[in-house]
């Protein structure tokens, strides 16, 4: 009996001296989740303003002593909840303390963080419209609400018919822009950009030789307009953008287009000739058989604001 006692003392110890040296830490895991936004407008991105299904997300962190590295999260239904995207491999927080994630989009398998990209093959927007944000969670608030901000530019030109011009001539008309930097990088870890390379002319519609090259377009067959639009590299301007567009057998008519009443408008105290990040640019341009008229510059829906008027003879 005296024995029985004396290892029920000694368990009894050694049971109280483990709770001891566990007291105060949580040593289970908590699985993260993640959300995202897209600036103030729930679940829209500048590619089309939706999420899709499936769209990826890279999601890095340091948690505990371990680093999560650019793990794949998906939005199965579109609807801006992110799941891990590969079974295992989701990320947990290990300690109490505060984790702060960054996030972008679109995913890249990454064998360095900073992207190359030349953006005048606009049929393939989808792998340069580039998204990125930061947030913090823990085991006590698990969830991490990302709010997206756009790191590149977008410019939306609506062609419409003018004097003695078809909507079919509308629709076939061959455009062009010139004076802007087309390549550039993007690091994933800090979400910055920077335009980089030689200013070429580029032809963005019409352009038969290098179909990747046209932008997508969107024909409103009531209104008789074509709307294409461009996702660029934000970047400043030493001079106006050449703009150029030209009908079928007929001779090509140019004008130049300054943004810096548009970035005025948009609450620049500094405006410049340029493209800001996050902002959608809209320069609707009249074709007629003599002459084209840009009828000014606004900006929306990211940032609202109105630009001036440009005429070509």
């Amino acid at each position: 009996m005296k024995k029985i006692l004396f290892y029920s003392m000694a368990i009894a110890a050694m049971t109280m001296t483990a709770c001891s040296s566990d007291e105060g830490q949580d040593t289970t895991e908590t699985r993260a989740t993640f959300s995202a936004v897209i600036g103030e407008e729930q679940h829209t991105r500048a590619y089309d303003q939706t999420w899709e299904s499936s769209d990826a997300i890279g999601i890095t962190g340091t948690t505990g002593g371990t680093a999560y590295t650019n793990v794949k999260y998906t939005t199965a239904n579109g609807d801006g909840n992110f799941a891990v995207a590969t079974a295992g491999t989701d990320i947990y927080y290990q300690d109490t303390q505060d984790v702060t994630f960054t996030a972008y989009y679109p995913w890249n398998d990454l064998s360095a963080s900073t992207l190359q990209v030349d953006t005048r093959a606009q049929a393939g927007q989808t792998t340069f419209d580039f998204l990125w944000a930061q947030a913090t969670g823990s085991k006590a608030s698990p969830n991490v609400a990302f709010t997206f901000a756009h790191k590149m530019a977008k410019v939306v030109i609506t062609v419409k018919k003018g004097a003695d011009v078809s909507f079919s001539e509308v629709q076939a008309a061959k455009l062009s822009l010139n004076g802007f930097l087309y390549e550039g990088t993007f690091d994933a870890t800090t979400g910055t950009t920077a335009a980089t390379g030689t200013a070429v002319e580029w032809q963005f519609a019409g352009n038969t030789d290098k179909p990747d090259y046209n932008a997508p377009s969107a024909a409103d067959n009531s209104a008789e307009t074509v709307s294409y639009s461009l996702i660029v590299f934000p970047q400043e301007f030493a001079a106006t953008l050449p703009f150029t567009a030209s009908l079928t057998g007929m001779q090509s008519f140019a004008t130049r287009i300054d943004f810096t009443a548009a970035n005025a408008n948009a609450g620049d105290t500094d405006a410049k000739n340029e493209w800001v990040a996050g902002r959608q640019y809209n320069i609707s341009v009249t074709l007629n058989k003599t002459s084209l008229t840009v009828n000014g510059c606004t900006i929306s829906p990211w940032v609202n604001a109105n630009g001036g008027n440009f005429d070509a003879n």
